[in-house]
Parts: structure tokens; C-alpha cells; sequence
């Protein structure tokens, strides 16, 4: 045994047998981390360059003459010209077709002239093959095979093909697509996004960036960009939660990327003509901005960033989009979109090789994505601006800011009018954090003023008169569903405005985080009836862009179902209009949703009071300061709601608030005008109650008028037929802003 034993040892090692054990032992180092690779697998990057874009760079290169015809034809006696235009690219058989119309004219020089031979109109099509020479940066075609057509699609052959398949070669063989702007942009990206490594260690994934391969496929022309990623040199084991230091840079870097999206939209949206694209912008923004609002609720710790994958992810979404604006534009837009996708698709691609890689979206790399958009720096992301924007606004088709506390119209408006309103009427809700034994003065206040603002943002749409009581019904709905009518709570015997974990803020409970930009966040958080326009506003906006358009009310359940759809858009976002009658949405949705159609079944039944209920008081045992209108279905009329309590009137009384509530522009009948209240309610008396008495101001004698007005027109015709119903007292027609001003001074 021992001398077989000694037998073996002695043995001759083979060469590969020594190499089978160094490699062994090599691996075991690795495994033990002592020694790790110099470099991780080649990263590769799919680009896909789809046939428009690829047809628009060909107009570019070859075909950018004013009439984007070019001479392929060098007929050194100028006689006979072949002229190309309108190419087409497309795959054929793993192939890159390019079809392009061809314009011929014939002619032979004799004796210092031309002698015409004859026209020829047909098509050219050209099969080529993609390829990648070594070590270049850019995508040439070779030329397989040529054909001419004529306008029957039969091959021609004989002079016009000697003649033009020469040059038609040469021009065609000239298209290149150059992917040097590309990589050059990725490589100076990529190190922003991976900060953590050494810089001999970026350098080399510049260097090592190139193009791989190339294929053709149905609707793109298919690019891999390849680049070698080395590992990272330590690799720390995540902390469980942030320090103070990391809680401010992820808010600092997620505020970033709200703007830089922001502000791409913005520039895409302002570049396209076609209002289908700015729509699809604004859907995508929406969207984008409701699933930021989730992934912040969600717990973030340095291994786990919610809020990453939510950036790549949206512009994921926004991609085809901005390929299509693209589209519109000549010049550089093209080849930037290509650069500034690819960068998101590298983002992507890391993202997905897992932890390991240390991807880090920096605050640097934000400006440099930035710059992508349009070629320029971008240093204004580093503000996180809540300020409105117009171009936001503008670009969901909103109208100038809505009002705070005046119900008269959409239009920010710091009039005498609309501080009188305020004065005397829903002023009287700022602070107001209602107890128990409040709340039977509080609720009709509120009523009244969501009712109001309803009936006005359904008569800014002009929507259909069937849907207009669904849609008043909805905002009463609404503002119980979210905040059961309230703006304000008391916390720490301090009055606050209510708002959610999530930063819903108010009566209609609007995220801040989804609307920056959109309205105004101190107004939304401290003005209750700014906050109800805002709400009401958002709810119109959703109705008629999706509920409407989508046909939602074409679904079993009939016109209701517009209100359904409309409140799962407000709660979840414009890809959420459908998910009501989902039957695959999550259990927690599905319970929101029907909870809200509860509310809104009791509203329109008349049961909107109810809501005391959700704030720990039987409604019927309250008893309300004045009997509230009903809202069902039938008395949801369109004429303005009256105010339902003396007690609102701190200012005046119901009918001067009436008044002041009225379209400046719209008419009404003065009946009669007299020096004291009492004289003008007897005379309403002597004529069966007719009119309303209102307060003005004699701005000659400097004393208080009481004049009886009847009636409300949005047109003097209206008013007209009114007045002659009085023709006995001589009437006399009247706009509204002409009483209003001196109305607001005297209240």
C-alpha cells in the first residue's frame, strides 16, 4: 500500500492537469473574496431605432434639399436628370428596405443642345444589409440588390436602368446612421450614475463602450450598445434606515427628478402641434405623478429605493411619446431623442443587474439628463418650485387659476365683489374645525358652497344637461368620500388643516405632491373654498377627458357610471378611470370604490347630511339652522341655491349675497328702487312675492337703496321677455355688475 502510494505521488503532472488545479484554487481565492475579477460580464444596451426615426434622419443626410428632391444623375452635358424623393424604410427578410419615388428625364446632347428622349416616373427599392465596421461608431448599409418600378410595380430594365443604377447606388450607399453623438453622451452619463466607483474604474467603462451588433426587425432597426462594467470595489452592506444626512439627499433627489420630468414634458408639449400627443403628455404626467405620490409612502432604506424605480419607470412610459414629437421636428431633435432614451435606457438596464452594480441617480446626473432634452444646461432643477405654472395648466387644457373665497366664476379675481363674497360668507369656514354641537350650522354652510361650486364647473364645460346632475352630485360625493366636508382639525388644541400621510390636503383631500405646479398649496391647504374649486376643477377635467371619451357611461350601469370612473381617475390617476368595475384591482381599492358609490347613491337620493354621520353624529338628530335644500335628482336644477341660514349673513343679507354671487355679465329686471328695506318688501307683497330686495348704494345722495330685482339671464333677450311679464311698472333691463359694485360697498 505504502510503496503503490509513493507510486502515485511520483507520478508525472501533465501541463493540463496543473492548470485544472490553478484554476481550482484560484476560484476557491475568489469564492473567498480575497481576489475578485477585474471585470463583470459586458453590459449590453439594446437601442432600437425605429423606421421613422431612421426615415427622418435619411431625410436629414440625403434629402434635404428645400423640396426634398435630390439628383443622383452626374450628366456631365446637364441633359438628363434622375431625381429621388420620398423614401420609405421598412424590413424585408431580415433586411433593411428602403423604397423611394424616382423622376427621370431623358434627353441626348446633339450639337450643344438637348434632344428630349422622354419622361420616366416609377420607384426604386433598394435591399441592404446593416453593418458595423470594427472599432466604428457608426451604422453603415451595404447594397444587396436594386430594382426599378414602374407605377404597375413591374421591373424595368433597358436604358433608364443603365442609365440610373450607378448613381442610385452610390447616393443610397452614402446613408449612414452615426451613433457617435450617442456613445460619447452615454459615456460621459454613465459615470454620474455610478459615483461610488474609482475613477480609473469609470474611465474604463468610457473607453469600453461600443457598438456590438445590429439587427433588422419588423418595426426597427435593432442596435446593441456593449460596455464593460467593472465590480465595485467594496461593497457595504445596506443600512437599515437613513441617516439624517441621506433623509435630505433623497429629498433633494426626488424632487429633482419630478422637475427634470416636468420639464421635459414642458419642452415636448411646447414643440408638437398635435394636441393627441400634448394629451398623451399630460395622461403621462398625471400618471407619473400619482405613482410618485405612492412610492413615497413606501419605506426607503439604502437598499430599497421606491422612488428610482418610479423615475425609470416613468420614462419608460414617456419614451414612445417624445419619439413622436420628435418626429414633428427637423434638425438635431431626432438624434437628441436618440441620445437622451438611450441614457434612460442604461438606467433601465443597470437598474435590472441588480444592487451589486451601485447604480446611484445623482443630483449631477439629473443636470446631465437634463441637458439631453433640448441641448441645454438645466441649472434651475436644483429649485423645487411649488409656484403655479402656466404651461402646466396649459398644457391639461386648465383655465387661469381658480378662485378662493368668491363662487362666481374660475377666474382668480381680487375684485370688491369677491372680497365682499368673503366677507360674508365663506370667509366665515377659515379655521373652522367644527365640534359636534357646530355642526348643524357648519354642514349647511359647506353644502351650499360645494353645490355652488359644482353648478359653476359644470357650466364652464357645457356639458350635456344629463350629465350635469351627475357631476354636482359627484363633488358633494367627493369632498364626503375625502374629508367627510372638512378642511380643518385640531390637533395639539391647534387648528391645522387635515391632511393624509400621503400629503392630501383639505375639503377635496388634493395631493400636493400630484398637483405642484397645478394650484397653489398654501391656498389649497388654508382657503376651504379655493381647495373645493381645485377639487371640483380636477373632477371636470377627468370627467370629460376620460370618463366621457372612454365611454364609460356605455357600460351596464348607464350615466351613474360617469361618476364612478370620474372619482377612481381623481383617487388613482388617468390610467385608473376603469378600475371601479375591475374585477382584478387590488381588495384595498376596490373597498374605496365602494365606498364611494355609497355616498354618492345617499347624495342623490337627497341624503348628502348623512355626512355627520362619518363625523360621530346622528343627522337626524340635528337640527340644521335652516331646512336645506334637497339635492335629489330632480331638484338638482340649475339655478343658483339660495343661502340656507341667516346665521352665513354676517355681511348681509340672503338676497345681496345673491346678488353678489351672480355673473357680473348676466342680466336681471329692476322692478322698483326705494330708500328703505321695508317699502320694498311691501311692495314685493302688493305684487305676489316677486323679486328680490337688494341693498345698493345711492353713490349721489350717499344713502342705501332697496332695490327689487326679478330674475337672472345670461343674455339681454332673456331679461327682455322677463320685463315684459312687468311691463305695468316699467322695468327697466340691468346688468349684474352694474348693481354688484355698489352692492359690495354698501355690504
Amino acid at each position: 500500500m505504502i510503496r503503490n502510494h509513493q507510486r502515485t505521488l511520483a507520478i508525472p503532472m501533465y501541463p493540463h492537469e496543473l492548470r485544472f488545479i490553478i484554476r481550482l484554487i484560484l476560484a476557491l481565492i475568489v469564492s473567498a473574496g480575497l481576489i475578485r475579477p477585474a471585470h463583470a460580464d459586458p453590459v449590453q444596451l439594446p437601442v432600437g431605432l425605429d423606421y421613422p426615426l431612421l426615415q427622418q434622419l435619411m431625410l436629414q443626410q440625403l434629402f434635404n434639399t428645400a423640396d426634398g428632391r435630390v439628383e443622383v444623375l452626374n450628366d456631365p452635358a446637364g441633359c438628363s436628370t434622375v431625381l429621388l424623393s420620398d423614401p420609405r424604410l421598412g424590413e424585408q427578410q431580415g433586411k433593411l428596405l428602403i423604397t423611394s419615388n424616382v423622376n427621370a428625364g431623358l434627353s441626348l446632347p446633339v450639337s450643344g443642345a438637348c434632344v428630349a428622349l422622354g419622361g420616366w416616373n416609377g420607384s426604386a427599392r433598394f435591399i441592404a444589409r446593416p453593418v458595423i465596421k470594427p472599432g466604428a461608431r457608426s451604422v453603415a448599409f451595404e447594397i444587396d440588390q436594386i430594382q426599378l418600378l414602374n407605377p404597375q410595380g413591374q421591373v424595368v430594365t433597358g436604358r433608364i436602368w443603365d442609365l440610373a443604377s450607378g448613381p442610385l447606388r452610390s447616393a443610397m450607399g452614402r446613408y449612414r446612421i452615426d451613433l457617435a453623438p450617442t456613445i460619447e453622451q452615454l459615456g460621459v452619463l454613465l459615470p454620474e450614475f455610478l459615483e461610488q466607483r474609482a475613477a480609473s474604474q469609470l474611465s474604463e467603462v468610457s473607453a469600453s463602450l461600443e457598438l456590438d451588433s445590429i439587427r433588422v426587425g419588423k418595426h426597427a432597426v435593432d442596435v446593441v450598445i456593449q460596455f464593460e462594467l467593472p465590480a465595485r470595489s467594496s461593497r457595504s452592506a445596506p443600512a437599515a434606515v437613513l441617516s439624517p444626512a441621506e433623509v435630505d439627499q433623497f429629498e433633494t433627489r426626488w424632487q429633482m427628478m419630478d422637475a427634470l420630468l416636468i420639464h421635459t414634458i414642458k419642452h415636448y408639449a411646447a414643440v408638437t402641434q398635435q394636441p393627441v400627443l400634448r394629451e398623451r403628455l399630460a395622461e403621462v404626467f398625471l400618471d407619473a405623478r400619482f405613482r410618485l405620490r405612492d412610492a413615497l409612502t413606501q419605506p426607503v432604506s439604502v437598499g430599497n429605493d421606491p422612488v428610482r424605480a418610479w423615475f425609470i419607470a416613468s420614462w419608460q412610459l414617456l419614451g414612445p411619446v417624445l419619439r413622436e414629437v420628435g418626429l414633428e421636428n427637423p434638425g438635431q431633435e431626432p438624434l437628441l431623442l436618440v441620445s437622451l432614451l438611450t441614457a434612460t435606457d442604461a438606467l433601465r438596464v443597470l437598474d435590472q443587474l441588480g444592487p451589486t452594480v451601485g447604480l446611484d441617480i445623482s443630483a449631477s446626473g439629473l443636470r446631465r439628463l437634463a441637458r439631453l432634452v433640448n441641448g441645454q444646461s438645466v441649472e434651475s432643477l436644483a429649485q423645487f418650485d411649488q409656484a403655479v405654472d402656466p404651461a402646466l395648466r396649459g398644457l391639461l387644457g386648465l383655465p387661469g387659476e381658480p378662485a378662493g373665497s368668491e363662487p362666481s366664476s374660475f377666474n382668480f379675481n381680487w375684485s370688491p365683489i369677491a372680497a365682499a363674497w368673503a366677507r360674508s360668507t365663506y370667509s366665515r369656514l377659515g379655521l373652522w374645525a367644527p365640534q359636534k354641537a357646530e355642526l348643524a350650522e357648519y354642514l349647511p354652510l359647506v353644502r351650499e358652497l360645494l353645490v355652488d361650486i359644482g353648478q359653476q364647473a359644470a357650466a364652464g364645460d357645457n356639458l350635456d344637461e344629463s350629465i350635469v346632475p351627475v357631476f354636482r352630485r359627484l363633488v358633494l360625493a367627493t369632498a364626503w368620500q375625502e374629508s367627510c366636508w372638512r378642511q380643518f382639525e385640531v390637533k395639539d388644541r391647534k387648528v391645522v388643516t387635515l391632511r393624509s400621510s400621503s400629503g392630501d390636503s383639505g375639503l377635496m383631500q388634493l395631493n400636493e405632491k400630484v398637483w405642484r405646479g397645478l394650484y397653489d398649496m398654501q391656498k389649497l391647504r388654508w382657503d376651504p373654498a379655493y381647495n373645493a374649486r381645485a377639487g371640483a376643477e380636477v373632477l371636470r377635467y377627468y370627467l370629460v377627458k376620460y370618463a366621457i371619451r372612454r365611454g364609460e357611461h356605455e357600460q351596464p350601469g348607464g350615466l351613474e357610471n360617469l361618476a364612478r370612473a370620474t372619482y377612481s381617475a381623481y383617487n388613482g390617476g388617468p390610467s385608473r378611470t376603469a378600475r371601479y368595475r375591475d374585477p382584478d384591482a387590488p381588495a384595498r381599492l376596490k373597498k374605496i370604490d365602494a365606498a364611494f358609490w355609497e355616498k354618492y347613491q345617499a347624495v342623490s337620493q337627497g341624503r348628502e347630511m348623512q355626512v355627520a354621520q362619518c363625523l360621530g353624529v346622528d343627522p337626524a338628530k340635528l337640527k340644521f339652522a335652516a331646512a336645506t335644500e334637497a339635492s335629489a335628482p330632480a331638484q338638482l336644477t340649475p339655478s343658483r341655491p339660495q343661502a340656507t341660514s341667516t346665521a352665513v349673513t354676517a355681511g348681509g343679507d340672503q338676497d345681496s349675497l345673491w346678488l353678489l354671487a351672480q355673473d357680473p355679465l348676466h342680466y336681471t329686471v329692476q322692478l322698483a328702487a326705494f330708500a328703505s328695506r321695508q317699502a320694498a318688501q311691501d311692495f314685493r307683497r302688493r305684487h305676489g312675492s316677486q323679486g328680490r330686495v337688494v341693498r345698493i348704494d345711492d353713490v349721489r345722495n350717499k344713502q342705501p337703496r332697496f332695490v327689487v330685482v326679478d330674475g337672472s339671464f345670461a343674455n339681454r333677450a332673456g331679461a327682455e321677455k322677463q320685463r315684459l311679464k312687468h311691463d305695468e311698472l316699467k322695468p327697466w333691463i340691468r346688468q349684474f355688475k352694474d348693481l354688484q359694485v355698489t352692492a359690495a360697498k354698501s355690504g
